[in-house]
């Protein structure tokens, strides 16, 4: 049996001890009574929180749930992490508000037929689509509790800014699954020297998962990028991701493919930010400078 095999048996049976009702009314309860990770509660306070009237009852669900969700101490009771994470995804709707959607709503133009993007929510994944080309140009897993805790109004920003998040997350090495590391390629193509057919894979060493995007969103997030931006007065944390190929003039080329080198280069409003990625997408080198007027 391989590890991703035992992980995944032990799991099961972690799982098993909280999916009887009372015992997750316990859990829960220990989150509402609590305010930080070591705060405690006594066994009479959190049985009647709980609402569990049959002390031995109570005693027998409070004793399965230990030692993966609750541990007990001089003080009483207090949650473990598996115990705050499993409220926190019971809380998130991704088990239980799969119904949860968004009407379909204007997210700009698309850059390859000029036709309308549209950003929808289906199924626990933001997704942006060309409405007329029908091409796909971004989506990302999205917890339902921001469609159902946001302001219509506001919906379109917060899952952009979720999105970007999310992005972070993956370029600082962590999957957005099962926090494990994520290993990064740099794939050049064979018979392009596009940039736009660099394609970045992250794949997970715990849970297997394999993502992938354009060379572009990969340098997002860097600093001298973010300043790029913030000079032009753009929030990168406020920016729709999908409109990283619609604001900024982009270019770049593959300086070397042996050791793997690639140039990428973003200019906005009078300035050019130029960085250089190896085949982890570590940034070797980088230079800003200015843009010389064509006119």
């Amino acid at each position: 049996m391989t590890d991703g095999q035992e992980r995944a048996s032990d799991a099961s049976e972690t799982f098993a001890l909280v999916a009887i009702e009372r015992r997750f009314a316990v859990v829960r309860a220990l989150w509402d009574l609590t305010s930080h990770p070591n705060e405690s509660v006594s066994f009479a306070a959190l049985r009647e929180q709980a609402g569990v009237r049959d002390s031995g009852q109570f005693n027998y669900h409070l004793g399965k749930l230990a030692p993966e969700f609750v541990r007990g101490d001089g003080d009483g009771y207090h949650l473990t992490e598996a115990g705050r994470r499993v409220v926190g995804t019971a809380v998130s709707g991704v088990y239980t508000d799969l119904d949860a959607s968004v009407e379909p709503r204007s997210a700009g133009d698309c850059r390859v037929c000029e036709g309308t993007l549209e950003l929808t929510y289906d199924e626990g994944v933001m997704m942006v689509r060309c409405r007329d080309c029908e091409r796909r140009v971004f989506d990302m897993s999205t917890p339902p509790v921001l469609v159902a805790e946001t302001d219509p109004e506001d919906l379109s920003t917060v899952l952009w800014r979720h999105a970007m998040a999310e992005v972070q997350r993956m370029n600082s090495g962590f999957c957005p699954y099962c926090g494990g590391p994520l290993d990064t390629a740099v794939e050049l193509p064979e018979a392009s020297d596009a940039l736009n057919d660099v394609d970045i894979k992250y794949g997970c060493a715990a849970c297997e998962r394999t993502f992938q995007w354009n060379v572009y969103l990969a340098i997002l997030d860097h600093p001298a990028v973010v300043d790029l931006f913030h000079d032009a007065g753009i929030d990168v944390r406020e920016f729709p991701l999908w409109k990283t190929f619609l604001r900024p003039d982009l270019d770049g080329r593959i300086v070397e493919r042996n050791s793997v080198r690639v140039e990428v280069t973003i200019e906005l409003d009078g300035r050019a930010v130029t960085l250089t990625v190896d085949d982890s997408l570590d940034v070797v080198a980088h230079r800003t400078a200015p843009v010389e007027s064509t006119d």
